[in-house]
């Protein structure tokens, strides 16, 4: 295959990502979760201010509700939003950019592991089509990012193993210590990565120079994030979802038999957490455990990659892949921050996984091609217009049937309420009924609260404790705005005030046939069913 035809093959494919990971990227129907709104405002925040949500000088981890998260992609959201306003596309385009350039690291990673064009060129394919890679670049998650930096990683260290050139090595270190700044999984991962690799090279103490200078190299970058290891902002979401913290007894504990029990009784859970990440039937049928990340109808791969999967499995262990033993490593390695935690196929704590796992479906897809030997281009043609099908069909569903049944999941009418309460007069009172005071992200990325309004709150509110307190931090009343649960039979009679209600959280009847009350807008969802009630009170005067 001529270097050109190879260039403009992968060229296609390319395009081909860039247009499923933009096509209504600004819009595509679901809604903007509040985790994406959190990002999102706190890249314009600190381009407009110089500080996050709660007045931070630049931190070097943002918290926001009660979560702490690493800061690489609101830092490098911070140009796009230069360029493009407080805008969900400025959210969302930096994970769309991540996943693009996925295709070209996926392309470069498999030509190195399988020294195939052919298989590296099938595996770009794949990554521009999977069902995993496509949600993730269309949604503001910054694991895609770290994914993207992980894999570039691997790249570089499988070129600094192929050469020997160091230069190679000190990259690869800079990309898997960055990933660790982007997302949590690689934090446990990429040390453990590297680490394994280095203790099986043969005679690596030959090298322990080299693997001295790079480990106070990776020091010095990880510097700023060592440094807060010891407090909450470093270390509280891993404990908080860790399989380990929970208050909860493993299965199968007796309590007539003592605590004793847990020592077998976790690692099991553990074991059998880890195992769920390879079963088929999570990764080709079912789907992941949270709403918020489903797609009607299809799971991580399509169901027609799965033998493609099994013959790249067989055909792995029948090669003599030089590089395979850095394979396994990253498949083996990749589940296990997914498996710490209590919750059962999480996908997103699990996304280093999936590469791996699609390179694998390409060489399976490859070492099929090279069985046939009669109609070879036909039975390329006929799997082309099988994927671009998929792909179609993955689309409707994402974009046209999972709005109307996952619309509230991904907080879907939060706009067209802030945009409502904007055009209202600016004294009006805004109480917001949202028992987990969340919903205040959506006004600040809506620009209805003035950003320094709230940071003067909020900066008060966290006071010196922004690194050191994981307890909820965030204001319930910011200005004439109110975020909290609304005892409605009690304050129904407040004056003139502006009460917003997701739809299941009061009912029709509650607010209708009131002369003192008054409906102001129903905000509709995807499937037609109301969102949220805004319903006005009205003064004696008014009436």
């Amino acid at each position: 295959m001529s270097k050109k035809l190879v260039v403009a093959l992968l060229a296609g494919i390319i395009l081909l990502g860039v247009t499923l990971r933009f096509y209504r990227l600004g819009d595509n129907g679901l809604g903007f979760f509040r985790d994406e709104a959190a990002l999102g405002f706190n890249a314009w925040s600190l381009l407009s201010t110089g500080a996050d949500e709660y007045g931070q000088k630049f931190p070097i981890i943002f918290r926001s509700f009660e979560v702490f998260f690493l800061p690489a992609y609101v830092y490098l959201s911070v140009p796009i939003f230069f360029l493009f306003g407080p805008t969900v596309i400025a959210a969302r385009a930096l994970s769309a950019i991540s996943g693009t350039l996925l295709i070209l690291t996926s392309f470069l990673i498999a030509r190195e592991f399988f020294k195939s064009k052919k298989v590296a060129l099938i595996s770009a394919l794949m990554v521009a089509v999977s069902p995993w890679a496509i949600f993730y670049s269309q949604g503001a998650f910054e694991g895609n990012l770290a994914l993207l930096a992980f894999s570039v990683g691997i790249y570089l260290w499988l070129r600094f193993t192929n050469t020997d050139e160091k230069k190679y090595f000190f990259f690869s270190l800079a990309f898997f210590v960055f990933s660790m700044y982007s997302y949590q999984a690689p934090r446990f991962v990429a040390p453990l990565f590297v680490g394994v690799s280095i203790l099986s090279q043969k005679s690596w103490w030959k090298k322990w120079r080299l693997w001295i200078f790079g480990f106070f190299f990776a020091l010095l970058l990880s510097l700023p994030q060592l440094s807060l290891t010891a407090s909450p902002a470093g270390y509280h979401r891993a404990i908080g979802v860790s399989l380990f913290s929970r208050g909860e007894t493993p299965p199968g504990y007796s309590s007539q038999l003592g605590d004793w029990q847990k020592l077998y009784l976790a690692p099991r859970e553990f074991l059998s957490l880890y195992l769920h990440y390879f079963s088929p039937s999570n990764l080709f049928w079912q789907n992941d455990y949270n709403p918020q990340r489903r797609v009607e109808g299809y799971s991580v791969f399509y169901l027609w990659q799965l033998p493609l999967l099994l013959i790249g499995v067989w055909a792995f262990f029948k090669k003599k892949i030089k590089d395979a033993k850095y394979f396994l490593f990253w498949l083996a390695l990749a589940p296990i921050p997914a498996a710490l935690t209590a919750d059962p196929f999480h996908t997103y704590r699990a996304i280093l996984l999936f590469l791996p796992l699609t390179l694998l479906t390409a060489l399976g897809f490859g070492q099929l091609l090279s069985l046939i030997s009669k109609m070879k281009n036909l039975v390329i043609l006929v799997s082309l217009v099988g994927i671009l099908y998929s792909v179609f069909a993955y689309l409707f569903g994402l974009l046209e049937l999972t709005p109307i049944t996952r619309w509230r999941d991904w907080d879907y009418g939060y706009k067209e309420v802030s945009q409502f309460i904007k055009d209202q007069p600016s004294t009006l009172r805004v109480v917001i009924d949202d028992p987990n005071t969340e919903s205040y992200i959506h006004l600040l990325f809506n620009q209805v609260i003035p950003i320094s309004e709230y940071q003067e709150v909020a900066s008060f509110k966290v006071g010196g404790e922004y690194y050191k307190n994981p307890d909820v931090l965030r204001p319930e009343k910011v200005g004439r705005f109110e975020f909290r649960s609304v005892d409605w039979p009690t304050e129904r009679g407040d004056k003139e005030t502006l009460f917003v209600f997701p739809s299941n959280r009061l009912y029709p009847s509650e607010f209708s046939g009131d002369p003192k009350l008054n409906l102001e807008k129903t905000v509709y969802s995807p499937s037609g069913e109301p969102a949220f009630y805004i319903i006005k009170t009205i003064s004696k005067n008014s009436q």
